[in-house]
């Protein structure tokens, strides 16, 4: 007889029946989180090279003078890319794949601390640069 299955509300199941989405395998979870790890990392060091102000560097010309051009990575880049690894957190959760959830969003996490951290240390850095720049040359 359906009904009321284990004392509960009537929902019309058996107590053996299952209700609800089921959780992915453990294993496949291990291996999506390690797969998205390695993506992870692609990613984010992509991110920091699109980053990269280059400007003023001509790599082609043999004669050009690049000693004056710094190479400074734009955080920003690596910041977004931290959020689309929570954003991928967040799918992965609709398919309750938990172990790779929480690797995404431990990911991210590190990742967006690393942006933040590099564009401090860069802020830090320029605002020291600028500093002894304007004391060296007081004429300006």
């Amino acid at each position: 007889m359906r009904g009321t299955a284990g004392g509960g509300a009537a929902t019309g199941l058996l107590p053996g029946e299952y209700c609800g989405r089921r959780w992915l395998p453990i294993a496949g979870d291990i291996a999506l989180a390690v797969g998205l790890l390695v993506l992870d990392a692609i990613g984010t060091v992509v991110a920091l090279l699109i980053g990269i102000d280059y400007s003023g560097w001509q790599s082609f010309d043999p004669r050009a003078d690049n000693s004056d051009i710094h190479l400074t990575p734009n955080w920003l880049y690596v910041g977004i890319a931290g959020g689309l690894i929570l954003l991928t957190a967040a799918l992965l959760y609709r398919l309750r794949a938990v172990v790779s959830t929480c690797l995404q969003v431990l990911v991210a996490v590190t990742v967006m601390l690393i942006a933040v951290a590099g564009a401090q240390f860069d802020e830090e850095h320029g605002a020291r640069a600028d500093a002894s720049v304007s004391a060296a040359s007081p004429g300006l």
